[in-house]
């Protein structure tokens, strides 16, 4: 009996490559913007950026890296995540950026 491992819709897949897409774009042509993010971030412990109808909040929380969105209107949905920090300095640039990205790409319009 086969089974079927696809449990996304058509327009989820459309969706989650346009999203792939972006992050991939965000990692490269974002990258100092984010490497200064982070390093405020690591600095001072918390960072905020508005994109689009999202404020997006990044907190260094318990040896993790926190996020949390909230959308400007009451109608939309508040998203949050979290990653563990990496050991090495050059490791928590790179996991910021990654993680800078991914969360801007999720909230493209």
């Amino acid at each position: 009996m086969a089974v079927d491992r696809n449990f996304l819709t058509t327009e989820q897949e459309v969706r989650e490559s346009v999203v792939i897409e972006e992050c991939n774009r965000l990692m490269r042509d974002e990258r100092s913007r984010y490497e200064s993010q982070a390093a405020i971030l690591l600095e001072t412990g918390s960072f905020s950026r508005q994109n689009g109808n999202y404020l997006i909040r990044y907190k260094v929380k318990d040896n993790r890296f926190a996020w949390q969105a909230n959308p400007s209107t009451a109608v939309e949905n508040s998203y949050s995540g979290e990653t563990p920090v990496p050991d090495s300095d050059d490791e928590k640039i790179e996991q910021l950026i990654e993680l800078f990205a991914h969360t801007e790409a999720g909230f493209i319009s």
